[in-house]
C-alpha cells in the first residue's frame, strides 16, 4: 500500500483581494510532492510499554493534529497527548511518547481516566475532557478537562489534575465536547445524579480558556434535560454564538419508546427560552429512535444564529433505518422537512451508527453502517438544507465499500468542496478510507472499495480523523503491529481535489463553501458560486455581529469564484485571534461560514 500523492497544495502564499473564476465542469487535480516525513504505514505517535488505545484527534490549525489516547504504560490508566506536524514529523518540543495530561500522582491513585474527547483551543493547542473515576468509590465517575498548549506543556493556569467540570454524586458518562469559539469548551454528558442507573439526565458545563469553570453556569453543570426516563447518547455542536445545541435519545413517552430531542444551551449557561423546557422533540414516531448525531447548519449571529441538522437510527417500521431533521435557531422545526424527519435510507435489513459532516451549504453528508448485503458496509448520502435527499446521489445512499468484510467504527471529515472523506475499521484488522465527491460520485483516484490506510499484520482499529486542509486528512488509530501491545499510529491521507465531471454544474443555486484553510493564520480563501450574474454582498462579522470587513458589494458574474481575504479589517489592521463569520447575501439567500483566526 502506498499513500495517494495527488493532492491540493497546502501553501497559503501571498493573499491579494481578487476574485478569480473556478473552472466549472472540467476535472482539475493539483499535485504536490508527498510529505517525505510520513512513513508509508503511519507515524508512530507512541510506542510506550503496555497498551495505548482509544485515540482521538483534533486539528492543530496548521495542517497537523494533536492526538490524545488512554495509556496504561505506567501501570495505571492515564491520558497522554502528542503533536504530529503537517510534515509527518513529531513535534520536537513535545516529550517522546507524549505529554501526560495529569501531573499530580494523587490523581492516579485509581486507574480511571477514560473516554477522552478533544477540541482545538484556537491557538494551536487543545482541550481534552474525559470520564474520571478518581473518586468513584464515593461519588461515581466524574467529568474533568485539561488544556495542553501548542508548546506541548500543560497549561499552568489549569489544575495539575485537570479542571473538575462535574463531581456530583452518581455516574457522569458518555461525554461529548465542542469548542466555545473563545479558547474554552462546552461538554455534555449523561448524568445519573440521584439515580442508581448508568444514565438519567443530560447536563452540560462550560470551561473557560483560563481553566476556570464558567461562574455563570451552575456548579456541576447546567441541566439540559431532566424529563422522566433515562436520556442517553448526548451529542452537541456549536450554535455559532458561544453556546451549543445538544441532542439525545429520550424515552419520556411510554407509547413510542425512545424519541429524538434537542435543546439550545446559551453561552450564559441557561436554556434558550424560545425552546421548550426539556427540549424540542424532533421525532416522536412509534418505534425506537436512537444514536443521534448532530451538525450545525452554519448560521451566524448576524444571520440569526445556527440551527442544526440531526440524524439518527429509526425503527418506526420495525427495522432500523436512517432519518434526519432540521431544527432552526429559533427552536422551531423546519417546516420544509417531513414531520418526524426525512428518510435518508430505508434499504432492507438495518442501518445504524450514523455520523455527519456539513456540506458547506447548510445541509449535511450522512454516513452509516448498512446491512443490506447481510454484513455491515459503509454507505453515505447527501441531505440538502431544503429537506430533500440530493437527487444526484443513489437512492438509499452511495456504497463507499462493498468488500465482503464487516466495516464498522466509521469517522468522517469534510473535504472542503462539498464532499467528504470517510475512514473505517475493515474486517476488524485494517483501516480503509474512501472519498465521496459532492456529486455523490466516488473519487476516481481511490479504489472502488476504498483505499487501505494501513493493512500490516496485526489489527489496526478505532480510527479517528481530522481535516488537515482541502481534500487532506490525518487519521489516527490503535495498532497491534508489534504483536505484543497496542500503540497509537497516524497517517496523512491526501485525496484529489476534483471538480465533478458528471451531474449538473455546481452553480445551480447560490452556494458558499467551507473557508480554507480553517483555522487560518495568514489568510483564508472564500469560495462561492452563483447560478447567474447577480448583485451580492460578502462581509466579515465578529461574534457580536459587528461588521469587520466588507469584501464584495455589487454584481458578480455567474459561476464559481474564489476570494482571498488577508485577515485584516477595514482599516488594514490584522484581526485578533478568535471566531469570525463570513456572510454572503445573494438572490434572497443568506449563507454564513465560520472562520477561526489563530495567532
Amino acid at each position: 500500500m502506498r499513500r495517494l500523492q495527488v493532492a491540493f497544495s497546502r501553501g497559503i502564499g501571498t493573499f491579494v483581494l481578487v476574485v478569480v473564476a473556478i473552472l466549472g465542469l472540467s476535472s482539475t487535480v493539483t499535485s504536490r510532492p508527498a510529505s517525505a516525513a510520513w512513513p508509508e504505514f503511519g507515524r508512530a505517535i507512541t510506542t510506550a510499554p503496555n497498551n495505548q488505545d482509544d485515540s482521538h484527534a483534533a486539528p492543530d490549525g496548521a495542517g497537523g493534529a494533536i492526538v490524545v489516547w488512554v495509556d496504561a504504560g505506567s501501570g495505571v490508566v492515564d491520558l497522554f497527548a502528542q503533536h504530529v506536524l503537517a510534515s509527518g514529523e513529531l513535534d520536537s518540543a513535545w516529550p517522546i511518547n507524549g505529554r501526560a495530561l495529569l501531573t499530580d500522582p494523587t490523581a492516579l491513585a485509581v486507574p480511571s481516566q477514560t473516554a477522552p474527547g478533544i477540541v482545538l483551543d484556537g491557538a494551536g493547542g487543545a482541550i481534552v475532557a474525559w470520564v474520571d473515576g478518581r473518586t468513584s468509590s464515593v461519588s461515581g465517575a466524574d467529568v474533568y478537562a485539561q488544556h495542553v498548549l501548542a508548546s506541548g506543556l500543560v497549561d499552568a493556569r489549569w489544575p495539575a489534575n485537570g479542571a473538575a467540570l462535574c463531581t456530583a454524586t452518581g455516574n457522569q458518562t458518555d461525554l461529548a465536547i465542542v469548542s466555545d469559539g473563545a479558547g474554552g469548551a462546552i461538554v455534555t454528558w449523561m448524568d445519573a445524579r440521584g439515580s442508581d442507573t448508568e444514565g438519567g439526565d443530560i447536563f452540560a458545563q462550560h470551561v473557560l480558556a483560563s481553566g476556570v469553570v464558567d461562574p455563570d453556569w451552575k456548579t456541576n453543570g447546567a441541566a439540559v434535560c431532566t424529563a422522566p426516563g433515562r436520556q442517553v447518547f448526548p451529542e452537541l455542536d456549536t450554535d455559532g454564538a458561544g453556546g451549543a445545541i445538544v441532542t439525545w435519545s429520550d424515552p419520556r413517552s411510554s407509547v413510542t419508546g425512545f424519541d429524538i430531542y434537542a435543546q439550545h444551551v446559551l453561552s450564559s449557561g441557561v436554556m434558550d427560552l424560545a425552546w421548550p423546557d426539556d427540549g424540542r422533540a424532533l421525532c416522536t414516531a412509534t418505534g425506537g429512535q436512537i444514536q443521534s448525531t448532530i451538525v450545525s447548519d452554519g448560521g451566524a449571529p448576524a444571520a440569526g444564529g445556527s440551527g442544526a441538522i440531526v440524524s439518527w437510527s429509526d425503527a418506526r417500521d420495525g427495522t432500523a433505518h436512517i432519518f434526519a431533521h432540521h431544527v432552526l435557531a429559533s427552536g422551531a422545526l423546519d417546516r420544509a422537512w417531513p414531520v418526524d424527519g426525512l428518510a435518508v435510507c430505508t434499504a432492507p435489513i438495518e442501518q445504524q451508527h450514523a455520523i455527519m459532516v456539513s456540506d458547506d451549504a447548510g445541509g449535511a453528508i450522512v454516513s452509516w453502517e448498512d446491512q443490506r448485503s447481510g454484513i455491515h458496509n459503509i454507505f453515505a448520502q447527501h441531505v440538502l438544507v431544503s429537506g430533500a435527499v440530493d437527487a444526484r446521489w443513489p437512492v438509499n445512499g452511495r456504497a463507499l465499500s462493498t468488500r465482503p468484510t464487516e466495516q464498522t467504527g466509521a469517522t468522517m471529515v469534510e473535504d472542503g468542496a462539498g464532499g467528504a472523506i470517510v475512514a473505517w475499521q475493515d474486517g476488524s484488522v485494517d483501516i480503509f478510507a474512501q472519498h465521496v465527491l459532492a456529486s455523490g460520485a466516488l473519487d476516481p483516484v481511490f479504489p472502488v472499495d476504498g483505499r487501505p490506510v494501513c493493512d500490516l499484520p496485526g489489527a489496526q482499529n478505532g480510527p479517528s480523523m481530522v481535516a488537515a486542509g482541502p481534500a487532506d486528512a490525518i487519521i489516527a488509530w490503535t495498532d497491534l503491529r508489534s504483536g505484543l501491545t497496542s500503540d497509537i499510529f497516524a497517517l496523512e491521507l491526501q485525496a484529489a481535489e476534483t471538480t465533478d465531471v458528471d451531474g449538473p454544474p455546481p452553480a445551480r443555486e447560490v452556494t458558499f463553501a467551507r473557508p480554507s484553510p480553517n483555522p487560518a493564520v495568514a489568510g483564508v480563501t472564500l469560495r462561492f458560486a452563483l447560478p447567474r450574474e447577480t448583485a451580492m454582498r460578502l462581509a466579515i462579522y465578529d461574534v457580536g455581529g459587528r461588521q469587520v470587513r466588507l469584501l464584495v458589494l455589487g454584481a458578480q458574474p455567474a459561476g464559481g469564484h474564489a476570494l482571498a481575504w488577508d485577515l485584516r479589517d477595514e482599516s488594514g489592521q490584522p484581526i485578533g485571534t478568535g471566531i469570525y463569520f463570513a456572510r454572503l447575501e445573494a438572490e434572497g439567500h443568506v449563507l454564513a461560514r465560520k472562520v477561526a483566526k489563530l495567532n
